[in-house]
């Protein structure tokens, strides 16, 4: 039976006490979290709850280990051992793990440093998504047709992102932007005229900053055009951008504007010239249907 004195009581008590206390204090203070920084940045609330529980549990194992030792002081004696063990099996798992650890850390980064918030419209691989969760070792992310698509931290980190939602956060529009090519007879000015009536015309987008047309170069068939139209909400852009090239097309229809099919155009200088390929022609048809 064991002998337990009156300061044993105290301790056992204290250390109990210290459990709930850690237990009690770790949900307080995630609540106080979720309550005043998750309505703003519950990117950031999440992580310092993951990390709070992390903490309260390593706090909490410690005061569990000294409360056995009360009831059996023997356990010490192994606890260098364990200590020993404890170390090999953390070098171990160390290894195993570098891939996980170095999600967390990248989630870590990701989170503190805003550069992508829940909520945020990204483009991801030429993907348009929504960030629906950022947690430790992933981030989740949801497409316009509903898809959720999982991304580990590092890899998301390393990658190129489009993110439409800073822009709009610091005041600026995102441009929906259509590019199309129209034939070298057609009239350059009247296709500019049309685009951008079609971009003035969809109730998305806005007058200031206004639509522009800039002509970006002569194609092998076509010149080619591109429309910039700007809008306040970066999750319809792709739906912008095809309403636009619906308008676009229905426009030059009026207008007379061509889009133009690929073609070739031989110059032929004398009758030899065609008397020689009317001949190649006869003799790959002849090959053909022999």
């Amino acid at each position: 039976m064991l002998d337990i004195s009156n300061n044993t009581i105290l301790m056992i008590v204290l250390y109990i006490a210290g459990i709930i206390l850690v237990y009690y204090t770790s949900k307080l203070l995630k609540s106080i979290i979720i309550g005043r920084i998750g309505p703003y940045k519950p990117s950031i609330a999440s992580m310092l709850g993951v990390l709070i529980n992390v903490f309260a549990a390593v706090i909490a194992s410690i005061l569990a280990f000294d409360l056995v030792k009360i009831f059996y002081p023997e356990i010490g004696q192994v606890s260098l051992l364990l200590a020993y063990a404890a170390g090999a099996i953390t070098v171990i798992l160390g290894l195993a793990a570098q891939n996980s650890l170095g999600h967390i850390i990248a989630g870590m980064v990701l989170v503190f440093s805003q550069a992508i918030r829940v909520g945020d419209v990204v483009e991801y691989n030429g993907m348009l998504a929504r960030v629906e969760d950022i947690s430790l070792t992933h981030t989740r992310l949801v497409t316009l047709d509903g898809k959720r698509v999982i991304i580990p931290n590092q890899l998301l980190l390393n990658s190129d992102i489009v993110n439409y939602s800073v822009d709009v956060r610091d005041g600026r529009p995102v441009a929906a932007v259509v590019d199309v090519g129209i034939s070298y007879e057609s009239n350059v000015e009247l296709a500019i005229k049309a685009m951008l009536e079609a971009a003035y015309d969809h109730p998305r987008v806005l007058r200031a900053p206004h639509p522009i047309v800039v002509v970006t170069g002569f194609g092998e068939n076509s010149v080619n055009l591109r429309l910039y139209a700007y809008i306040a909400t970066p999750w319809l852009k792709p739906i912008v951008e095809s309403d636009l090239v619906v308008e676009i097309h229905k426009r030059f229809k009026e207008y007379g504007i061509e889009i133009p099919y690929p073609r070739r155009v031989l110059l032929l200088r004398g009758q030899q010239e065609v008397d020689t390929l009317a001949t190649n022609i006869m003799s790959s048809s002849g090959e053909v249907e022999s």
